[in-house]
């Protein structure tokens, strides 16, 4: 990440860690150290968003930690309160993800 920019987006943030956008913002509602700027609409990323992000995937991908277990670490309470519209908008884009994992695999079957 090019130490100059203080924001990253949610684009550069997911393809610099490898991470899908849907799980970025499936994380926001989760870990309380993950709170970007939303600036007219759009998600900006800090470094201590950032590097809260690579503990996260680190302890999930890595260690083998479940959601509940990378909370506890944290000290994270499991937050129940959600905004209706993030959530409806991180379902609507995970719907969207599997319907087009689901086509690819049939196409490939096809094939």
């Amino acid at each position: 990440m090019n130490k100059e920019k203080l924001f990253y987006t949610i684009g550069e943030v997911a393809e610099e860690l490898h991470l899908e956008q849907h799980v970025l913002r499936f994380w926001e509602g989760q870990f309380h150290q993950i709170k970007p700027t939303k600036r007219k609409g759009r998600r900006l990323y800090d470094r201590k968003c950032i590097e809260a992000i690579k503990k996260v995937k680190y302890m999930l991908y890595d260690k083998g930690y479940t959601i509940k277990g990378v909370q506890k670490e944290f000290g994270n309470d499991i937050k129940v309160n959600r905004d209706p519209k993030n959530l409806l908008q991180e379902l609507t884009d995970l719907r969207d993800y599997l319907t087009s994992k689901i086509n690819n695999e049939e196409s490939n079957e096809q094939a």
